[in-house]
C-alpha cells in the first residue's frame, strides 16, 4: 500500500474531520459492473461497505454518475458511439442504475450529481466542485469503475485542485487487470493515498480513538 496514516500531517487523510471529507462513488451503473465480471462485482461490494461506513460516520457521500439521458458534446471523441450506446441502455433499469446495495437513498449527508456522456471526472459534473466548497470538503475519499477511466481522472486533477485524495483500490476494477495494477502502483501513489478498505477504515478508527487535533 501507498498511504500515509498520520493525524498530525495536513496531507494525511487523517487530519481531516468527518465533515470535512467525502466518499466519491464513480461510475457504479450496472452495465459498467457487468463489463467487468467479477473484477466489478467484487469492486462493488467493497464500494457498498466504503459507503455504509461513510453515512454511519457522518461522511458526505457523492455519487457521481453519467446522465444516461443527455448527449456527448460534439467535440468528444467517440461521442456517436457512446450516444448510441446509451440510446440502447437508458430504457434499461439494471443497466443505468446503481444496485440496491451502494444506490443512492437520499440519507442525511448523501447527494448525486451526472456529468453529461463522455466526460471521465466525477468531479467535472456540474455542481459537484461546488457542492464540495459549500460543505468544507479538504479531503477526497475515492471508489469507482473503472481504475484507469473515471478513477485516474478524478483522483489526479482533484490533487492539483487542493484536494487530499484517497484511492480504495478493493473498490476499484478495469477491464485489464494489468492496467488497474499499473495504475493502483505506479501512477497515482505519488499523488494519492492508495489502500484498501480494511487499512482505511481500521486506521480511521484508530484515530478517531486518539482524537484528532
Amino acid at each position: 500500500m501507498s498511504a500515509s496514516f498520520n493525524a498530525t500531517d495536513p496531507s494525511s487523510p487523517l487530519y481531516y474531520l468527518p465533515n470535512q471529507t467525502a466518499l466519491l462513488l464513480l461510475d457504479y451503473h450496472g452495465f459498467i459492473i457487468s463489463q467487468l465480471a467479477e473484477a466489478g462485482t467484487a469492486a462493488l461490494a467493497t464500494a457498498a461497505r466504503m459507503r455504509t461506513w461513510a453515512l454511519e460516520n457522518g461522511i458526505t457521500v457523492v455519487h457521481c454518475l453519467v446522465d444516461v439521458h443527455a448527449t456527448p458534446s460534439v467535440i468528444c471523441k467517440g461521442g456517436p458511439r457512446v450516444a448510441a450506446m446509451l440510446e440502447g441502455l437508458k430504457d434499461h433499469r439494471e443497466a443505468v442504475d446503481e444496485p440496491a446495495s451502494v444506490a443512492f437513498s437520499g440519507q442525511r449527508g448523501e447527494f448525486v450529481v451526472r456529468k453529461q456522456p463522455g466526460i471521465v471526472s466525477g468531479l467535472k459534473s456540474p455542481g459537484a466542485m461546488e457542492l464540495l466548497s459549500e460543505r468544507g470538503i479538504k479531503s477526497l475519499v475515492i471508489c469507482g469503475l473503472s481504475t484507469s477511466g473515471a478513477v485516474l481522472r478524478t483522483a489526479i486533477p482533484a490533487t492539483d485542485d487542493g484536494f487530499v485524495v484517497s484511492v480504495i483500490d478493493d473498490a476499484c476494477a478495469d477491464r485489464k487487470e494489468g492496467v488497474h495494477q499499473m495504475v493502483l502502483e505506479t501512477l497515482l501513489p505519488n499523488r494519492a493515498h492508495v489502500t484498501n478498505a480494511d487499512e482505511f477504515i481500521g486506521e480511521w478508527e484508530k484515530a478517531s480513538g486518539r482524537g484528532r487535533p
